[in-house]
């Protein structure tokens, strides 16, 4: 009797022994609050962007920048910012697993982290480069030719693709490694697939089950880091 008590006290995860500090468990708060906001704020921006499609078929970006520059300029702030806030949650969810699961979640969160750092970088460049080109009053051809240029650029290109791996993978590996050390429901790795598959689907559909599943993926996470502090 006295064996299998020890051996279940070791199975269990450290962050569930109640040993943490007032940093760490001040690090967890603000880790869920950073992982809440970075949700909020993709989906905003998404229903957003949704919402802010070109009137007609001569319409560009800059275009639309002119017609709404107050909400473009909050959505800019949005995608820049709740990412960066996003990444805080992913830190502290990661090292809320100090045993069971560790490899799995250290892994899968610094390559989720990766993602939305080179997420925010991406969007900075569009978000920045459009409201500039609006500002700045050039025709229409002449934005159009500078945005093809910084689309085929090799920074753009690049932190592109690390986005959509380092998003891609790492929430699939991150939450099975939670799911190893049993603070999440098997559900919620199949959520991360979901969210993952949607998001190279394309199309507003398939947009909407993917912030549906990112939800299911990343609230999950939120609750583990409020309930053990």
């Amino acid at each position: 009797m006295k064996t299998e008590q020890t051996t279940q006290r070791r199975a269990e995860p450290v962050a569930a022994r109640g040993d943490l500090s007032s940093a760490e468990r001040s690090w967890r708060l603000l880790g869920a609050i950073g992982m809440i906001v970075g949700m909020l704020s993709l989906i905003v921006t998404t229903i957003v962007q949704w919402t802010l499609q070109p009137t007609s078929a001569s319409d560009t970006v800059i275009d639309i920048v002119n017609a709404h520059a107050g909400l473009w300029a909050v959505t800019s702030v949005l995608s820049v910012l709740g990412p960066l806030l996003w990444v805080a949650g992913i830190g502290a969810i990661t090292s809320a697993v100090r045993d069971r699961g560790w490899v799995l979640t250290t892994v899968g969160g610094s390559i989720t982290a990766l993602g939305l750092i080179a997420g925010v970088g991406h969007l900075a460049l569009f978000f920045g480069l459009s409201s500039d080109l609006a500002a700045s009053g050039v025709s229409t051809k002449a934005a159009q030719a500078v945005q093809g240029a910084d689309d085929g650029g090799l920074l753009g290109t690049l932190l592109l693709i690390l986005f959509l791996v380092g998003f891609s993978l790492g929430p699939i590996l991150l939450t099975v490694g939670l799911r190893r050390a049993r603070l999440v429901a098997v559900w919620v790795p199949v959520a991360a697939i979901v969210m993952v598959v949607a998001n190279f689907v394309g199309g507003i559909p398939a947009g909407a089950v993917q912030l549906v599943a990112m939800l299911l993926a990343f609230a999950p996470l939120t609750l583990v880091l409020l309930r053990r502090r």
